[in-house]
């Protein structure tokens, strides 16, 4: 009887570790859907342009269409996040807003939330924005080719076409999907597969480089994306990287345009000097929680 009793308990034991394991396949599978559904995304802009510009006037209706988005790509980065957007905010949704309730799943997002943690968030996505041009430069001394691929895309991207969309396409969209697939669903299934946060928060931030698909890009993408993990683990909440994301795509858009049309260069480069500590020192009151209401981490 002991005997038996004691292999039901094993059984029973591994069960629950083979489910429990089973959260990486599913940290992995919202990856690699990320993937498919942002090129996919792209391939069925492309058919859609085709077939929308043919109904309309031929060949002629085509290259009307293709160049109206062209000139309009935010509207087109737009459209690129409506299906994943669509896909992952359902997906956790029923994950892990439906089973608590949409009411305490709210007060968890914000119960350690506070005036400050907004100053907090200013003041650092200010500051790691600047200091990343430490960064660049070296990454254009050593690999010119590579910073010179990313300038074009940048340049090619709309990111400074400013209108109602740009705000929607750089500041709304990016962090709102970015955020629940990559700290939201990726970190969190790491976390119940038993990964110490670490080592989860590391393998999203290298994901999330990676999803980027440009070398530059990626890599600052990923330490950016350790940061936000470490923010969302800090304040117990989603919302907290998801301001953040959008607050350092301000900075890295129109404010540092501004910069460099008003400021000469000797001041851009102290301000990025003085960058780098503030950075370190911002993390650290973040870190001891000054201002805050108290002290939490992601489950």
């Amino acid at each position: 009887m002991a005997e038996t009793l004691r292999t039901y308990d094993e059984k029973i034991k591994g069960d629950r570790t083979m489910k429990k394991g089973a959260n990486y396949g599913i940290a992995a599978l919202v990856f690699i859907i990320t993937m498919i559904l942002i090129n996919g995304a792209g391939v069925v802009l492309a058919a859609g342009t085709a077939v929308f510009g043919m109904l309309i006037g031929g060949s002629a209706g085509v290259n009307m269409v293709y160049g109206f988005l062209m000139n309009h790509l935010n509207l087109y980065s737009c459209l690129m996040y409506v299906i994943p957007g669509v896909v992952f905010l359902l997906w956790y949704y029923f994950a892990f807003i439906e089973p608590v309730g949409v009411n305490e799943f709210g007060k968890r997002q914000t119960r350690r939330l506070s005036p400050s943690c907004f100053i907090w968030l200013v003041v650092l996505a200010f500051a790691i924005q600047h200091a990343i041009s430490l960064l660049m430069a070296l990454i254009s001394a050593l690999m010119p080719s590579a910073m010179e691929e990313y300038t074009e895309l940048v340049e090619s991207s709309g990111m400074t076409q400013y209108s109602p969309v740009w705000v929607i396409a750089t500041l709304v969209l990016p962090p709102l999907v970015e955020e629940t697939i990559f700290r939201g669903l990726i970190l969190q299934y790491l976390r119940r597969a038993g990964a110490c946060f670490i080592a989860a928060n590391l393998i999203q931030a290298v994901l999330f480089g990676i999803f980027h698909m440009n070398l530059v890009q990626g890599i600052y993408t990923a330490i950016f994306g350790f940061l936000l993990g470490y923010l969302a683990w800090r304040y117990d909440s989603l919302l907290v990287p998801m301001a953040m994301h959008a607050i350092f795509n301000f900075f890295g858009t129109a404010v540092v345009e501004l910069e460099n049309a008003v400021l000469p260069d000797f001041l851009l480069g102290l301000i990025v000097i003085a960058c780098v500590p503030l950075t370190a020192i911002v993390i650290v009151m973040i870190h001891f929680g000054i201002g805050d209401k108290k002290r939490g981490k992601l489950q």
